[in-house]
């Protein structure tokens, strides 16, 4: 019970500061779509055509002026340091900085679009180490939901307390020998949320990405442009971001289909008409969900599609990684668990 307690008290907390975190982040971006040019962050120092940012609603009127009064066509960019990130605020100096010089960074050594392909393989694997157990215990919680989904159909239009009762001792015997841990894993998804926002806020801020390309395409541009201009390289990378995300969706109940515990067949026909119901739901909400990624990424940078797409299929392959170690985990939890009944039985006729 305290423990169940300590992990709700760590997601709240986590939440609360994504919050506050968020709330004071400003747009990076002006009215004309341009980043602002004060809020680019460059690793090191560089030279841009003024027409590349917004220079008109830039906060810092010093600077505003020294541009406006310049007779160049170009602006030389300084690197941004650490200190000045955090002066905007812990999430810009915590997150967006560090993510958005990761970016520069590799970059640097090859174009814009790679250096958010390698940035985004950097964090999500960082990510993964950090919340391996919490990662599995997602997996497993995906699995199980047919399992789940029947239970709840059995008990079904029963409101009284032994059923009640019944159902919650019944969900917890699943999880118990699944080793699921319900509100370990939502953590990896309160994870996801301020990173994926700070790459949000890294790919309009970064200075390669503010200039960059890849294969001729200017990663400041949205998809939207690309549907309005016709710019098939946009379009391409935006439909695969959205057909990766269903396929990453839909993995785990793939891989929980071709898993030795769906042979097992339901007790009635009306819980698996039940059942049935419910998984539709959910088929529903997660596309609902890619429906609303798709919507927001469509005014987005391409740089985020860029993120998303790739973030996708590192999600893909550690789902399929961690199916394996949960199979493996499971089979050698119900041979050990095969041995101690034997080993009973065998005690049994002794006697």
């Amino acid at each position: 019970m305290k423990k169940t307690l300590l992990e709700k008290c760590r997601i709240l907390l986590l939440c609360m500061l994504v919050v506050m975190g968020l709330s004071a982040c400003s747009n990076p971006r002006g009215k004309d779509g341009k980043t602002k040019l004060d809020q680019v962050i460059a690793l090191h120092e560089v030279t841009i055509d003024k027409d590349q940012v917004n220079i008109s609603e830039v906060s810092d009127q010093q600077l505003k002026e020294e541009v406006e009064s310049s007779t160049e066509s170009t602006i030389t960019i300084s690197p941004t340091s650490w200190g000045e990130s955090w002066k905007q605020g812990w999430f810009d100096g915590l997150i967006v900085w560090p993510i958005a010089q990761l970016i520069n960074l590799f970059a640097s050594f090859t174009d814009a679009g790679w250096g958010i392909i390698l940035a985004t393989l950097v964090i999500q694997l960082l990510i993964f180490a950090l919340t391996y157990k919490s990662q599995i215990s997602q997996q497993r919680m995906q699995e199980i939901q047919p399992e789940m989904q029947r239970l709840q159909a059995k008990y079904q239009g029963k409101n009284d307390e032994r059923s009640k009762m019944l159902m919650a001792q019944e969900m917890q015997k699943l999880y118990d020998e699944n080793d699921v841990h319900p509100f370990g894993s939502m953590l990896v998804m309160f994870i996801q949320l301020p990173v994926m926002m700070g790459m949000f806020y890294a790919c309009m801020r970064a200075a390669t990405t503010v200039y960059g390309s890849f294969m001729g395409m200017p990663l400041s541009e949205t998809p939207l442009y690309g549907f309005q201009h016709m710019q098939w390289g946009l379009i391409t990378v935006y439909i695969l971001m959205i057909l990766m995300s269903l396929i990453q969706l839909q993995l785990p109940k793939w891989l929980n289909k071709l898993s030795k515990k769906d042979d097992k067949k339901t007790k009635a026909k009306n819980q698996d008409k039940q059942a049935g119901m419910m998984a539709n739901t959910m088929n529903m909400t997660m596309y609902m969900t890619t429906a609303l990624i798709a919507f927001m990424y469509l005014s987005w940078p391409i740089a985020m599609s860029f993120y998303w797409l790739v973030s996708s299929v590192i999600r893909a392959l550690t789902s399929v990684l961690s199916h394996f170690i949960s199979e493996d985990a499971r089979a050698k939890r119900e041979k050990e668990l095969a041995e101690k009944r034997a080993q009973g039985v065998l005690k049994n006729r002794k006697k």
